[in-house]
């Protein structure tokens, strides 16, 4: 179709090519036959005389036998020629210039062709006009018009055959790279060598390599992730089992009995949050490129006082105090879903690691680029060493609190970078740490 298409263009440029040459080589000789009559007037006795040379009407014949007509008019009345003949417009002023017009005369287009002169001591212009009928000029305008059409024809024909092998033929290197990724195993991320890669293919090349690169690193990710999961969740249900086999042997009227019921009920709630954490971090991940569409207005304010006050059974179960405050307009596109669950799991940390009789402080303050959101504790903190890890997975503290699963800021620091939010982790002024997560305005200017 492109081909067509480009051989339709090409047609009709060189159909008004091919018609203004005929018409510009054409007129030259109405244009020569003209002046040639024109340079015999003279004036002898008072009166106009002129001479009709036999090469003036001679340049005219062709094959086709056209039709010459001509007549000399001064100022008006006719001296000699066809008195019908049909007049075109002339300037006066202009002598010596070709006027040049289509028009019909006797049944028959025409071209007529038009030069004034001024003869010395005659007021009125002459005008002499010779036309010829249109045979010849159409006949070679067909014939070369044939033969444009001719020569695309053939350019088109040529072009039909050639094209499925030259495709055939320039898609060879292609069906190479696509032999050598069909063999490869599907553990198999070697990048593809570029070496016999046409220079077409290599930016194609490239760029597959950073796919096998990426996909690589997301599977040894799910790897390692897939590893450390087992391992966590090995240590509570091995608790299970073994607090299970107590039960068997000793029921649950025996202190020991009810010794592994309570083990049994802290292993359980491990575990129950484990699943929770580890569900939480997929949906993060996985709707990291789906975060643009979620997105809502969403009032921070709002949702963080509605956070503190769903932990407020835990800190009072923990003997920790939680205070909210919210200043200015908290009010951002975000994905609601996100946003509570990062903040939740600051402040459920903030809870758990604080000490007893400890405080837990939750800010929401309006910046002039967006929202931040600060929560503090007066707890241990942690040692300034250590916080370069405290985002990966599984990593936890060496202390006396064994029940976390290492996930809650691994999930913060997935959320915060999906929602395009910074993150700072910091010593509290007095003792604790602080953590500040800053929302922008809008997702899309925080680079989500």
């Amino acid at each position: 179709m492109p081909t067509a298409a480009l051989a339709l263009v090409l047609g009709v440029g060189g159909a008004l090519i091919i018609n203004s040459i005929v018409e510009s080589v054409n007129d030259r000789l109405l244009d020569a036959s003209a002046r040639s009559i024109a340079d015999t007037l003279a004036l002898e006795d008072g009166e106009i005389t002129l001479d009709l040379p036999p090469s003036a009407f001679g340049m005219l014949e062709n094959d086709e036998r056209d039709n010459v007509y001509y007549s000399v008019r001064v100022g008006g009345e006719l001296l000699t020629g066809y008195p019908d003949l049909p007049q075109i417009k002339t300037d006066p002023a202009r002598t010596d210039d070709i006027t040049f017009a289509y028009s019909a005369y006797r049944d028959a287009p025409i071209r007529v062709a038009a030069i004034v002169r001024r003869v010395p001591r005659v007021e009125a212009p002459v005008v002499v006009q010779v036309a010829e009928t249109l045979e010849a000029r159409n006949s070679l305008s067909s014939r070369m018009l044939a033969g444009l059409l001719v020569l695309e024809t053939l350019i088109v024909g040529l072009l039909v055959l050639l094209v499925p092998i030259a495709v055939r033929w320039g898609l060879v290197p292609l069906a190479e790279v696509r032999r050598g990724i069909a063999s490869r195993s599907p553990t198999d991320f070697t990048p593809l060598t570029l070496q016999q890669v046409p220079a077409e293919l290599r930016s194609f090349v490239d760029a597959f390599n950073g796919l096998l690169l990426r996909l690589e690193n997301a599977v040894e990710g799910l790897r390692g992730f897939t590893a450390d999961a087992s391992h966590q969740m090995r240590t509570p249900l091995s608790i299970l089992r073994a607090h299970l086999q107590v039960l068997k042997r000793e029921g649950t009227g025996t202190e020991g009995g009810r010794a592994s019921l309570a083990d049994i009920d802290t292993a359980t709630v491990r575990l129950q949050r484990l699943l929770t954490q580890l569900l939480a971090l997929a949906r993060a991940e996985g709707n990291r490129e789906n975060v643009m569409r979620l997105a809502r207005n969403v009032d921070l304010a709002a949702l963080a006082r509605s956070v503190a006050e769903d932990h407020v059974p835990a800190a009072l179960a923990a003997g920790v105090e939680i205070e909210f405050d919210a200043e200015g307009s908290a009010a951002v596109r975000t994905v609601g879903e996100f946003a509570r669950e990062l903040i939740s799991n600051l402040v459920d940390n903030a809870i758990r690691y604080n000490r007893r009789g400890g405080t837990v402080w939750l800010w929401v303050t309006a910046e002039e680029a967006g929202v931040r959101v600060v929560v503090e504790d007066d707890g241990p903190g942690i040692p300034p060493g250590m916080r370069a890890h405290i985002f990966q997975r599984f990593r936890r503290l060496d202390r006396e609190h064994t029940e976390g699963s290492g996930l809650g800021l691994a999930i913060v620091s997935e959320l915060a970078t999906a929602l395009g939010g910074g993150i700072a982790v910091t010593d509290r002024a007095g003792g604790g740490l602080r953590v500040v997560i800053d929302f922008p305005r809008d997702l899309a200017a925080g680079g989500a």
